[in-house]
């Protein structure tokens, strides 16, 4: 008979996210959660679980906003040192300026398979 191999138990990705959303959710401070498009969206989580986040603009929102948790990349506080130094959309420059120039908008796209 073969021994089974004891080996510790690891914490895993999953659950460290459901313990940083549902925190997230328990004190209702607002977050910002970055999409894997590039997309940001600001407010408050109300509810979480194994697949969707609901966003809400406030806590008694009537409306609020489902999020895959597949499409989330990234989820920070608001009120976070670095939440302001992420860059944001960058500024278009005036077309009277460089009269060459017709800005064109390309959105990121994940890379298919």
């Amino acid at each position: 008979m073969k021994k089974k191999e004891i080996r510790p138990k690891r914490t895993r990705r999953k659950e460290l996210q459901y313990q940083q959303l549902a925190a997230h959710a328990n004190c209702r401070a607002p977050v910002v959660v970055h999409l894997s498009n590039g997309t940001r969206l600001q407010g408050v989580v109300l509810a979480t679980d194994n697949y969707i986040l609901l966003l809400g603009r406030q806590a008694d929102d009537s409306q609020p906003t489902l999020v895959y948790k597949q499409a989330i990349a990234l989820v920070t506080p608001a009120t976070a040192p670095g939440a302001a130094a992420v860059p944001d959309v960058p500024e278009i420059p005036d077309p009277a300026a460089a009269p060459g120039f017709v800005p064109i908008y390309i959105p990121r796209t994940r890379k298919r398979r």
